[in-house]
């Protein structure tokens, strides 16, 4: 049933609202924002995707473009001042090479340490199906030859949706949880 929804809920369907909602907001709060020089965002899973589109210049946000220059407030460049990512869903390489902002990604995988002390044999980055080690491999590069601010953390031993609130017995995944909770907000503080 996942993949049928995902299907459904494409960047055609989906960026108007979100830049519907990054409109209001500027409205709205129009002295936080000015305050804070931007909108901020954050991404989990299906979000996680959108939060990276967010962060780059996307064909879909030329519309907007338009509208902040009829109003007066032209703002070259991606809709968000910055942006945090837990675990994303569907990331192209074509999403990476867009982004702009800075952002920091919560990843699944096995941590090189571990890899290095013995204690795990296969890949430091475990394949998440849905955010692949390819795809991460190849926007750590990106980020590194375009000097995008960006962090990247990988959480050992985690599954797929580890940082979305939950009851998890494993005390690895909630201490998990806790540190790209703190990640996320801090890197957000920070810009």
């Amino acid at each position: 049933m996942v993949d049928m929804w995902l299907a459904r809920q494409t960047p055609e369907k989906v960026i108007p609202i979100l830049l519907k909602v990054i409109e209001t907001a500027k409205d709205e709060y129009a002295d936080a924002v000015a305050h804070g020089d931007g909108i901020y965002c954050v991404g989990y899973c299906f979000g996680g995707k959108y939060a990276v589109l967010l962060a780059g210049e996307h064909p879909s946000f030329e519309g907007q473009a338009a509208k902040d220059e009829e109003a007066g407030t032209v703002k070259k460049g991606p809709p968000i001042k910055a942006g945090a990512v837990a675990h994303a869903t569907l990331v192209t390489r074509e999403d990476l090479k867009a982004v702009k902002a800075p952002l920091t990604f919560a990843c699944v995988g096995k941590s090189l340490s571990r890899l290095m002390a013995g204690i795990c044999t296969d890949n430091p980055i475990e394949n998440d199906p849905l955010f692949p080690a390819e795809i991460l491999e190849e926007g750590k590069k990106l980020f590194a030859s375009s000097n995008i601010e960006h962090e990247i953390k990988i959480y050992s031993d985690v599954p797929h949706g580890f940082a979305v609130y939950g009851d998890y017995d494993s005390a690895t995944i909630r201490e998990a949880q806790g540190e790209a909770f703190q990640q996320m907000l801090n890197w957000l503080k920070s810009h």
